[in-house]
């Protein structure tokens, strides 16, 4: 149980859902909480990172929020947000600004960005959609509930996923309803949830019940689904199984992880499992080369075969970091923690590379790279581009 209170406060909150909404909130011990790993040793061969550029973006919102507002890369810009309202388009090149807006809303979820649009969420669920190319306001919906992570589009339709449990589609042209899909609501869930991933058609979504399900992009009518873990526990708390992870798209499979449970490996097109491993992330994952990177609740960094699940090498020694999502930058395996420091592992063997400190009260949002550079968002609301020092 001590594992479990401190991985729910690394997420501040929890979702109570029953016949009625109720807010709870779990707290970590103040001893526990205090207890960092010290930084590691570097060896005389350390990897050294450097700053290209920095602009400011803005408030990420207070701690209890627990806001993750993961900017989107398209193309030659980084997208990105501030939980005051401001949407902004960066130059990946230089981080010279192109446009900034502001849309009068207090903004809660990640931005997602493609076809020419900008998507973001507001705190009542509103899901407002922006030209790439100016920010002017192409349209707005509403979703049944607060969508917290990013939205997703192929050009036709824009899918979200809300804390309710249910999955919407608008056009991408209008905003119009197109079409909705409902799962069964766990009793008690952590505070947020997975992106849909849209590919050839099918739009890929995991729920916090412990279910996979692939639904078809135009209709939303139900291709395929797959149980992949089963609450298990003598309380509440211990059968929380939520699905934090973004789904992970390799060339022919999907990848889906849990809090508390596994990560599954199943064919896209018709959903048959090929390996499953026990597994705890509430982070995104990350692939490269046959390999994929993820943090365990306990703040380790594991890496897995993509093909077989087999496990590759484990990283400890964060305990208590609160390690941000992986992202992979040239050969090595970047990772953020709580103080603002980014870590470099080596892809082959998990072995410690080096840091680079970016301070701003630690990183809480996923960390984003194009291969060669590694794009960091502060909880203080300041956007790093680094880069490997050659």
């Amino acid at each position: 149980m001590k594992y479990l209170s401190k991985l729910a406060g690394r997420l501040l909150f929890v979702t109570c859902l029953a016949s009625s909404v109720v807010a709870c909130t779990l707290w970590e011990d103040e001893d526990e909480k205090n207890v960092v790993a010290p930084l590691k040793e570097l060896s005389g061969q350390s990897v050294t990172l450097e700053s290209s550029w920095s602009r400011r973006v803005g408030s990420q919102g207070d701690e209890s929020q627990a806001l993750e507002m993961t900017p989107a890369i398209e193309g030659g810009t980084i997208y990105a947000a501030n939980a005051k309202g401001s949407v902004m388009a960066i130059s990946r090149a230089d981080g010279d600004l192109r446009w900034s807006v502001d849309l009068d809303v207090m903004l809660v979820g990640a931005v997602g960005a493609g076809s020419d649009l900008v998507l973001v969420s507001s705190a009542n669920g509103g899901v407002e959609a922006l030209d790439a190319a100016t920010g002017e306001l192409r349209w707005h919906a509403q979703a049944s509930s607060e969508v917290l992570a990013a939205a997703a589009t192929d050009g036709d339709v824009v899918v979200v996923q809300s804390v309710d449990a249910r999955v919407q589609a608008f056009d991408a042209a209008n905003g119009q309803p197109r079409w909705s899909y409902s799962a069964s609501q766990a009793v008690l869930t952590l505070r947020g949830n997975s992106s849909p991933v849209i590919r050839d058609g099918l739009v890929y979504v995991a729920f916090d019940n412990g279910k996979i399900a692939a639904l078809d992009a135009r209709t939303g009518l139900l291709q395929w689904e797959q149980r992949f873990i089963v609450p298990d526990g003598r309380t509440e708390l211990e059968r929380i199984i939520d699905v934090q992870a973004d789904p992970l798209l390799t060339s022919t499979d999907l990848l889906v992880a849990s809090y508390q449970g596994a990560i599954i490996s199943v064919a896209q097109g018709r959903g048959q499992p090929q390996w499953q491993q026990k597994a705890s992330v509430i982070r995104s994952m990350a692939s490269v080369d046959g390999s994929v990177f993820m943090v365990e609740g306990n703040d380790s960094v594991r890496a897995l075969s993509v093909a077989s699940g087999r496990e590759l090498w484990v990283a400890e020694g964060f305990s208590g970091r609160r390690l941000s999502a992986p992202a992979v930058i040239g050969n090595y395996v970047a990772v953020a923690d709580k103080e603002g420091y980014v870590h470099l592992l080596n892809q082959t063997d998990g072995t410690y590379a080096g840091r680079y400190s970016v301070g701003g009260d630690g990183v809480r949002a996923n960390l984003l790279s194009d291969g060669d550079t590694l794009y960091v968002l502060t909880n203080s609301g300041k956007l790093y581009a680094l880069a490997i020092r050659s």
